[in-house]
């Protein structure tokens, strides 16, 4: 322990500042491993109540726990809603790869955990990391208090950073999605209409609209994969719709099952669809238009008052003060 007495008195660090830092990171370790238990423990429980009289766990468990490797037990979260809340999120943004929650949180706990202890290791032992002589020489300028600072931040930002970016990166693919999907289904309606299977169509917008709207494209050409690799057609519409992310796909998935399922003309449907989403576009576009007026009076009345009572009541102020 002699080496140990040694770096910490050559360091020149106050011995409260290093009894709080211990401190803290066996709270961070005690948090952790409670979480873990806990975690182990409900999934031993939810595993025993869903297992048969003779003791065999259901198959699909099986394959669940099988596919789960150690770095998704403890970065994914292990409830099922916010496993799914966090899948969606990342669909909605246009990460369908089936690591990108383990990928996800990986770059959350690197940015937000792994790099401010890499900054206090380098600002603690200069000397025993063989640094550049510049960075070195600039390392004993900078405070213990202004070092905690820059970690903390670096913390914050990285636990909120990322899914602040994922959820406006996930609202731009939803605004493009909207934008585009009118004169999607409008070149799908005249596909139906010469002729084309509903299926083929799919395919034939995928590849015309691909420069215009990738996004809406490549949803269609992962249905028509996940169709030609024998997956039911109702479940793939729908993980369409839920991969896109905005009412109106929901609405787009549910009259196409009904036309087939009832025999309708495919391409009335979509024509009809068509021209209700515009109108509700152009609707809500009136909505927008109208709380304009009641938005502008408050910027205006915030901006207006201010010089209005300068020149209503500055006079007035100004020949008490001369009579003063």
């Amino acid at each position: 322990m002699l080496w140990l007495e040694t770096t910490i008195r050559d360091s020149g660090i106050p011995p409260i500042v290093l009894v709080a830092a211990a401190f803290a990171f066996g709270l961070v370790l005690l948090a952790v491993a409670t979480v873990l238990v806990l975690r182990d423990r409900n999934r031993a429980r939810v595993l025993q109540r869903l297992r048969g009289s003779d003791g065999s766990a259901v198959p699909l468990l099986r394959e669940v726990e099988a596919a789960d490797g150690m770095l998704e037990r403890v970065f994914v979260p292990s409830s099922v809603q916010e496993r799914s809340k966090l899948r969606r999120d990342l669909a909605h943004a246009g990460f369908r790869a089936p690591n990108a929650a383990l990928t996800f949180n990986l770059i959350r706990f690197g940015v937000g955990v792994v790099l401010p202890l890499v900054i206090a290791v380098i600002y603690l032992f200069p000397t025993k990391l063989h640094l550049p002589l510049a960075l070195t020489a600039r390392l004993p300028a900078l405070g213990i208090e202004q070092v905690m600072l820059v970690c903390a931040t670096i913390l914050v930002v990285g636990f909120y950073g990322p899914s602040i970016w994922l959820s406006g990166r996930a609202s731009e693919r939803r605004t493009r999605i909207e934008m585009s999907f009118p004169n999607t289904l409008d070149l799908l309606q005249v596909g139906v209409e010469a002729g084309l299977a509903f299926d083929a169509a799919l395919a034939r917008v995928g590849d015309e609209l691909m420069e215009v709207a990738p996004d809406i494209c490549t949803e269609f050409h992962i249905v028509q994969k996940e169709i030609l690799a024998g997956r039911d057609r109702e479940a793939t519409y729908r993980d369409m719709a839920d991969r896109l992310g905005i009412d109106e796909a929901y609405g787009f998935v549910n009259v196409v099952l009904q036309s087939m399922r009832f025999g309708t003309s495919m391409s009335t449907a979509l024509l009809a669809y068509s021209a209700d989403m515009r109108q509700r576009r152009e609707l809500r576009a009136q909505e927008k238009a109208n709380r304009l007026p009641v938005l502008m009076s408050a910027v205006m009345a915030g901006l207006m008052m201010p010089a209005l009572l300068i020149v209503t009541i500055g006079p007035v102020v100004l020949r008490y003060m001369a009579q003063q």
